[in-house]
């Protein structure tokens, strides 16, 4: 399910499967990675907070794992 966001604090690094990486800084917008496998870390000592919002069908699942 796609979601768009802003991390509020802290430091994450996106990793996909292909092992791609996108390292994402307090106040940094976040546009969700869809239909590929990927998953974050957060390598910061602080706490990462995100407000996120999520657009898609009632019922659906908001991810799938592997």
């Amino acid at each position: 399910m796609i979601n768009a966001g802003v991390l509020l604090k802290g430091t994450l690094t996106v990793v996909t499967e292909k092992k791609e990486k996108l390292q994402l800084n307090a106040g940094d917008s976040i546009i969700e990675v869809v239909n590929k496998w990927h998953y974050g870390i957060n390598e910061s000592s602080e706490f990462a907070e995100i407000i996120v919002f999520y657009a898609g069908v009632p019922n659906s699942p908001i991810t799938v794992k592997k």
